[in-house]
């Protein structure tokens, strides 16, 4: 989810152009908030962790509610980033419980880094209660919206819930980003993989790694060819459906996550006696021991 977060942060309180009136912009804080965007843009998301930090504390000398939320959302969209989930989870609640000590909610964007946060972690009650609520503000902040059905979309495959898999690729509708397409096209892909239809869920899982590419959403990539690779199993091709996991594991492993492991288990577990996947499986094995 990466790529729509940081749309959403480009919707953040601060750092936009100054309106023609109202009270003087703090420059310290939009510089910094700035130059944390970009350095997200620029895929360091380590340098914009400790830039959107500065921020942040930033923010909270200026006793700024908006500023505090906005910038929270950023500290923790960088931990996301950089495939920190705990941090994310630890930098969204802080700042949240922060907001409630003001008698102030929380915005749809912070949520969705909680809640996506919270899916990473495999705490799935959880994150589903807190998509949906997001999911439920779509007035206040359409993307984020389409984030959250995105995330319930997910959770639903996750448990085998066809019917939760298409409501919630119905409530994404025909969105004209790439990325939101992307999510579109992966959850009729992960449908009709509940359907059983192995054939059509390759073809999507395909559009949807496309997509993903053209997106520079590289999280999103693996996962769709994760998609595939599940697909071909299905379909009865294990070596093919082992060079998708493959590919998905070694995309995992270079980022440090955790799902690199699971996916590269389940393409040793298909590549049979084939020597050049299993020397390639062992390599991508090593990006995780770095």
């Amino acid at each position: 989810m990466k790529v729509a977060l940081l749309a959403l942060l480009l919707l953040s309180a601060c750092g936009g152009r100054a309106a023609p009136e109202g009270p003087p912009r703090d420059g310290v804080l939009d510089r910094a908030a700035g130059s944390a965007r970009d350095a997200l843009n620029q895929d360091q998301p380590v340098v914009a962790g400790r830039l959107y930090a500065q921020a942040l504390a930033r923010a909270r000398e200026r006793d700024d509610p908006l500023a505090i939320d906005a910038m929270g959302f950023g500290q923790a969209t960088s931990a996301l980033a950089r495939g920190d989930a705990p941090a994310a989870l630890a930098a969204a609640q802080e700042v949240r419980a922060e907001l409630a000590r003001r008698g102030r909610g929380a915005s749809a964007g912070l949520l969705l880094a909680e809640a996506t946060a919270l899916f990473r972690l495999g705490r799935m009650t959880e994150a589903d209660r807190l998509a949906r609520f997001v999911a439920s503000r779509g007035a206040e902040n359409a993307e984020a919206a389409l984030r959250a059905h995105f995330l319930l979309g997910l959770l639903a495959a996750g448990r085998g819930d066809l019917a939760g898999v298409v409501a919630a690729r119905a409530a994404i509708g025909a969105p004209e980003q790439a990325a939101y397409r992307a999510d579109a096209v992966e959850l009729e892909g992960a449908a009709a993989l509940l359907r059983g239809d192995a054939a059509g869920a390759r073809l999507h899982a395909a559009t949807a790694a496309d997509l993903r590419r053209d997106s520079l959403d590289y999280r999103g990539l693996s996962r769709a060819l994760a998609l595939q690779g599940a697909a071909l199993e299905r379909l009865g091709d294990p070596a093919a459906a082992a060079d998708a996991y493959l590919r998905a594991g070694r995309g995992a492993a270079e980022r440090g996550e955790a799902d690199a492991a699971r996916w590269l288990g389940q393409a040793r577990q298909l590549a049979g006696g084939r020597a050049d996947l299993l020397a390639a499986i062992r390599q991508a094995e090593a990006l995780r021991e770095r």
